[in-house]
């Protein structure tokens, strides 16, 4: 009868330890996302971050996925983008590099805070030959999507993270 009583205890023990495991495994995971909306804000409000696309959608819908290193900087009033395009070119060129490429000032940089939703930037870039408007909606855990609409190409939307720019 002790035998079982003992039996019965050292269940309800380890039962019950299980569960503060539990408990504080749900505390790092929120302590972790705490910490990552610390620092989505920091990159956003300083104006220094490199937002890196996983895949593109085009103005007709067609979306694909990308694994190369194309990305879009942001540092402070200077900005300057190496990314994809899939679409319709209004003006074609002879001697066009093609995709999106710039290396330019940001100009009328706005960033809005939208609530519990994250954050909004808007800026302008002139390029060689085109003029890109950009709008990126940034969530609090650095999930981004990026709209760019260009005076001589269709528009076009990329999904990706943002994160700090590294060294080069």
């Amino acid at each position: 009868m002790k035998n079982i009583k003992l039996i019965v205890v050292i269940i309800c023990l380890l039962a019950s330890a299980n569960s503060f495991a539990q408990l504080s495994g749900k505390a790092k995971r929120q302590q972790k996302k705490e910490l990552k909306m610390q620092e989505i804000e920091q990159l956003v409000n300083n104006q220094k971050f490199t937002f890196i696309p996983r895949s593109l959608t085009t103005s007709s819908g067609y979306t694909k996925d990308l694994n190369f290193s194309y990305e879009l900087e942001l540092n402070q009033d200077s900005t300057k983008a190496y990314l994809p395009f899939w679409g319709r070119a209004y003006i074609a060129k002879i001697n066009d590099e093609g995709g999106i490429l710039f290396e330019t000032t940001a100009d009328d940089l706005e960033i809005k805070t939208l609530n519990e939703k994250g954050f909004e930037v808007r800026f302008k870039a002139k390029g060689k030959e085109d003029t890109y408007q950009i709008k990126m909606e940034i969530s609090k855990q650095g999930y981004t999507s990026l709209f760019i609409t260009s005076n001589n190409k269709s528009h076009i939307s990329y999904y990706g993270q943002i994160e700090a720019i590294k060294k080069k």
